[in-house]
């Protein structure tokens, strides 16, 4: 076997030619197979039918960016040629691998925007998200190979002139390729199977990497996807700041504030305490897992139909910078400053300590993870208070955070915000779930799966948290002048799926199972269930107009639950729900004239909200 294997590398060593064109297939074939791969092992995850295996669409852009690299590759002399091969190839390998990765951990595809949270949601990485298919871990080795063995076969001396003109003359076709299948592809209704308004906005925009992935390509995705987080477009001032602070202007001039109404000043000098609960979905909220926090509900204002969209990955912080700001984060084009440098004046913070309020956030984690410290601040809280500062031993545990009760409730009126972190996944093996998985396992039907039994054993925890901080302010004599806001950061994803989740909460789409915990309690308020749709963006302004605030809401993205206005969730890629009519914005449906007018305007509020947050408008 060694002998026809050597006789072999010395007949293809023999012919510069033979090795020149093996190696350039190899990289070719290697860059074609983990993009196709990707598609294929992940085929029918998104939500638009071009997004099919088999589609033409992402194949053009597949072979156009494979083809186009290889010829530029193909230009440089063998050392170069080796490492870029090298490079080029171990990223796709990377990209390739980390989409998979990604993609089983968070139900979605890798975008560069979630590049200022990585160092944050490493800490959270755990052994059960390498759990993915043979299959990934097949192609990601045949990578690696494939890899090796293009620069290994590279030739040495130089290319001729004519196959040099040859490969350089690929390459602008290959771009005209691209764009071409953009035009006639993407925004047009040639060849595409979706409505091309709709086509356009997710490929513009990049409101799902899964989707655009699917849609465009492993490569098309990550070149738009870069340009678009890095602000590459906008550095070729191709939307002037100017034109957009005046367009700012005006929406906000336009705006009809939501007038007051019966529940204007209701909770006016109350003390604040806002609980986000993290991972606590509907379905875990029951007499026998959640008795506390379960009886809380039943005496609250209760927004049954309250959705937790997530604009960002980190879907903690997605929810906790809306509700504090009122704000809609942009998908793309965010740095880490916009969050800790730009002025929020309407945030809840700054409001209530206007009014002469001590603020104050707490939460397990040391304050630069998302660099919480410097962003709470910058929202208008005194301090930020990590596990470490609490005194904190066992930072998984929500009833340690009663060791700083005392600095949660200091001189009155106070703001205090409370970010749990109990029902954070993954669960199997934990500490928690060794606790209370004999009484969560003795408390549901047979049958019922693993991790979900590991949820509720960690929502257990939760909820004993919240029994011990209700006792205590009832003990006190604070619960008379204090309203509790609990809500979730988003729906557990870490138990199941997305398909068992819409199974678990019988509905029919991806973007409803968002629906999260939403309740505002106050001790002489009777209970009242509120039907009305809302979102996290709403909550804000509904506070607002509960506690008195001297603020019009014109700057928020959402609007008072008690109002006649809003009404209605945003999902990230653009469809929407008002509790009657749900809109796929990539159904394919052509709108009626009515849906075309909401369509365009939720979208300009979500594009206001980006414009504000991406030019720090308030600052000026």
């Amino acid at each position: 076997m060694k002998e026809k294997f050597l006789r072999c590398w010395d007949y293809i060593a023999a012919r510069l030619w033979l090795r020149g064109l093996l190696s350039s297939l190899c990289f070719f074939c290697t860059l074609v197979g983990l993009d196709g791969g990707l598609r294929l092992i992940h085929s029918g995850e998104g939500s638009v039918e071009a997004c099919s295996f088999l589609s033409p669409i992402p194949w053009i852009f597949t072979l156009a960016w494979a083809l186009m690299l290889t010829c530029l590759v193909w230009q440089l002399p063998r050392p170069g040629r080796r490492i870029a091969m090298g490079a080029l190839g171990g990223v796709a390998c990377v990209l390739f691998l980390t989409h998979a990765l990604l993609f089983k951990a968070r139900n979605n595809f890798f975008s560069f925007s979630v590049l200022i949270f990585a160092g944050d949601g490493f800490k959270f990485l755990d052994p059960s998200y390498l759990r993915v298919r043979k299959l990934v871990w097949i192609l990601f080795l045949c990578g690696i190979i494939g890899t090796v063995l293009a620069c290994v076969l590279a030739e040495p001396g130089k290319r001729s002139l004519r196959g040099r003109l040859i490969a350089l003359g690929a390459v602008p076709l290959c771009i005209l390729a691209i764009n071409l299948n953009i035009q006639k592809n993407l925004t047009s209704r040639l060849e595409i199977h979706v409505d091309s308004h709709q086509a356009s906005l997710l490929y513009e925009d990049f409101t799902s990497p899964t989707d655009c992935v699917l849609l465009a390509g492993m490569y098309q995705h990550a070149f738009r996807d870069f340009c678009l987080t890095y602000g590459v477009y906008d550095k070729f001032n191709l939307a002037g700041n100017s034109d957009t602070v005046a367009a700012l202007d005006a929406w906000y001039e336009s705006k009809v504030p939501d007038p007051d109404n019966e529940w204007t000043g209701r909770f006016a000098g109350k003390n604040v305490i806002m609980i986000q609960l993290e991972a606590i979905d509907t379905w875990m909220i029951n007499e026998q897992f959640m008795p506390n926090l379960y009886r809380l509900q039943q005496e609250s204002l209760d927004l049954t139909q309250h959705y937790t969209p997530i604009y960002l990955d980190a879907g903690t912080f997605n929810t906790e910078m809306i509700v504090n700001t009122g704000l809609v984060s942009p998908f793309t084009g965010s740095t880490a400053s916009m969050y800790s440098r730009n002025a929020y004046p309407d945030s809840l913070a700054n409001l209530l300590t206007a009014q002469g309020y001590s603020a104050n956030s707490f939460h397990r984690s040391d304050g630069y993870v998302y660099n919480r410290a410097v962003i709470h601040e910058n929202w208008g809280y005194e301090k930020y208070h990590s596990g470490a500062d609490m005194g904190i031993s066992r930072l998984d545990y929500d009833t340690e955070l009663m060791l700083a009760y005392d600095e949660m409730t200091p001189e009155e009126p106070f703001l205090t915000f409370i970010i749990t972190f109990s029902g954070h996944g993954p669960y199997e093996n934990s500490e928690i779930s060794r606790e209370n998985y004999d009484f969560a396992a003795a408390q549901v039907p047979t049958g019922t799966p693993e991790m979900v039994i590991h949820a509720y054993a960690h929502a257990y925890e939760t909820d004993l948290f919240i029994g011990q901080l209700y006792r205590r302010l009832e003990e006190d004599g604070l619960l008379d002048d204090t309203v509790l806001v609990v809500y979730g950061d988003h729906y557990n994803y870490y138990t199941m799926d997305n398909n068992l989740i819409m199974e678990q909460k019988n509905v029919w789409d991806k973007n409803l199972i968002t629906r999260t915990p939403c309740f505002i309690y106050e001790k002489n308020t009777p209970a009242m269930k509120i039907s009305k749709v809302t979102s996290s963006y709403d909550l804000l302004p509904t506070l607002v107009n509960l506690l008195g605030l001297d603020n019009d809401g014109r700057h928020y993205v959402g609007n008072d639950v008690f109002s006649d206005n809003g009404g209605y969730a945003i999902f990230a890629d653009y469809s929407w729900y008002d509790g009657e009519t749900y809109w796929n914005a990539l159904g394919g449906e052509t709108p009626s004239t009515e849906v075309a007018r909401r369509n365009e305007e939720l979208r300009q509020r979500l594009q206001m909200s980006w414009d504000t947050m991406k030019l720090n408008y308030f600052a000026k």
